[in-house]
C-alpha cells in the first residue's frame, strides 16, 4: 500500500465556492492540517468549510461562517484527522470576495 505526503500550494478564498483539495480516485485521504490564514491586516473574515462528494453535494461542514481575526490563523484539523474518501473535496468559502484569507492543506494520501 503506497502512502505520500502532499501539500496544496495554497489558495486565495474569496466568497465564492472553490476546491480547497480533492481526494484522487483510487485514494484515500488523512486530513492532517487545513488551515485558514486571514493575510488582512485590520480586517476579520468569516470561513465555511464543507466535506462534497464530486457533484459538490454537501456531505459535512467541518466550519461554518467561524470568523477568522484579522493576522491570525485558524487550524480546522487540529488534534483530530479528516477522512476524505476517494472523490471527495474539501471546499471553502470566505465572507469577503477580497481573497484576504488563504487556505493550506497537508494530507496523507494512501492507495485503495
Amino acid at each position: 500500500m503506497a502512502e505520500t505526503f502532499k501539500n496544496n500550494n495554497g489558495l486565495a478564498i474569496t466568497n465564492s465556492e472553490q476546491d480547497l483539495y480533492s481526494c484522487p480516485s483510487g485514494k484515500t485521504a488523512v486530513v492532517l492540517s487545513c488551515r485558514i490564514t486571514n493575510i488582512d491586516g485590520t480586517n476579520a473574515d468569516t470561513i465555511t468549510v464543507k466535506v462534497t462528494n464530486s457533484s459538490n453535494t454537501n456531505i459535512s461542514h467541518i466550519a461554518s461562517t467561524i470568523n477568522v481575526p484579522a493576522d491570525t490563523t485558524l487550524e480546522l484539523a487540529g488534534a483530530s484527522k479528516i477522512v476524505l474518501e476517494a472523490t471527495e473535496k474539501l471546499r471553502a468559502t470566505g465572507g469577503a470576495a477580497s481573497g484576504d484569507l488563504e487556505g493550506f492543506v497537508s494530507v496523507l494520501e494512501i492507495d485503495n
